[in-house]
């Protein structure tokens, strides 16, 4: 056996044993025969970067099945797919929330702020303000991509997700005055839309095609999602003129602000997620999975913003709540992974009750 062929063979442990035990002779063998033979032979060869490309993508649409594919696998991609879903539904909603939010704090539909308040975003008519505004408007590219994959194009919607994720940072660049800890703590906050991109991209792959809704349902399912988003806003909108006014005690505002910024929401609706599933927790095993995925990243988004050892009220009520709602998202996920075991099970011993089924 040559180096170059044991490369091969090294390479195609990535595949699922029983296709490798079929397949890798007849792999290897194409492998090789197309490799280009130099003077020094086959020895001091190497597998080309497109070649093991080419061999990750199999491994991963192999591990992720679609309908057809062998039970443990459909169920691992039934849950990265609606892990995909959930987290588009999730961030439709954000989207729209933001969106709200911009324009009427910003002065385009109301002018709910004092002529004195910039937010930092620099002055109305400027360039500043208008790159901060867009930046708050594109998060209704999530809404797209939902439509999208909902309506059967799951290229467009991955497109779309893509851009969402991306061209608000670009907007407005995220600053780091404070070291190392500022970075790991924006990095965390942006964990659970980063966990939704690759999760859309790896689980909808040509073996495991979206079924496409009707446009009229497809058009509900979004504004199920959008909905949410713009009652949101004017809570949110709300408790910033409840704080301004300075009617309420600032802890309570607080408090109750925790609840409706994107960690707190992510908490509630990972919350909602765990008591359906323990409801129908004979046939909520992928979407058990799913949400057992989606909890890590809930929880590092909301432990990047707290600060241990402070000693103001403000910090401590931050503290006091993140720390319930990291207790609330770890139970849920205890929970959430005792389900998700348990279908794991099922599925060893070829019990497929609940399991099949069509995407998301």
């Amino acid at each position: 056996m040559s180096v170059l062929e044991d490369s091969y063979r090294w390479v195609l442990r990535l595949l699922p044993a029983p296709y490798r035990a079929e397949r890798e002779e007849e792999m290897v063998s194409a492998f090789l025969e197309g490799a280009q033979h130099g003077e020094a032979g086959l020895d001091d060869q190497r597998p080309r970067w497109m070649e093991i490309a080419s061999v990750v993508a199999l491994a991963v649409r192999l591990r992720l099945g679609g309908p057809g594919a062998p039970p443990r696998s459909f169920l691992w991609g039934e849950a990265v797919r609606r892990a995909a879903l959930l987290g588009l539904v999730f961030w439709t909603m954000i989207g729209f929330l933001s969106a709200a939010q911009a324009l009427i704090a910003y002065g385009i539909l109301a002018d709910a702020l004092p002529d004195d308040v910039t937010m930092g975003i620099g002055h109305a008519g400027s360039a500043d303000r208008l790159r901060h505004v867009l930046a708050d408007l594109l998060p209704l590219l999530w809404a797209g991509s939902l439509g999208a994959l909902v309506l059967g194009r799951p290229r467009t919607a991955k497109a779309v997700a893509v851009a969402a994720l991306v061209l608000p940072h670009m907007l407005v660049p995220p600053v780091f005055p404070g070291g190392w800890e500022i970075v790991a703590r924006w990095v965390c906050m942006v964990l659970p839309a980063a966990v939704t991109v690759p999760a859309l991209v790896i689980g909808f792959h040509r073996d495991a095609l979206p079924p496409p809704l009707p446009r009229g349902q497809a058009l509900r399912m979004v504004a199920l999602a959008a909905v949410p988003g713009v009652l949101l806003s004017l809570v949110v909108i709300a408790l910033s003129s409840l704080s301004r006014a300075a009617t309420v005690p600032v802890t309570l505002l607080v408090q109750a602000s925790l609840w409706v910024d994107v960690p707190g929401l992510a908490c509630v609706s990972l919350l909602i997620v765990t008591v359906w599933c323990l409801a129908r927790r004979r046939t909520s095993g992928p979407t058990a999975l799913a949400a057992a995925i989606l909890t890590v990243p809930a929880v590092l988004s909301r432990a990047a913003t707290l600060h241990p050892g402070a000693a103001d009220s403000i910090t401590e009520t931050i503290n006091l709540v993140g720390g319930l709602q990291i207790a609330l998202l770890l139970a849920s996920g205890i929970t959430l992974t005792a389900l998700s075991t348990q279908a794991l099970r099922t599925v060893a011993n070829g019990d497929l009750t609940g399991i099949r089924g069509q995407h998301g």
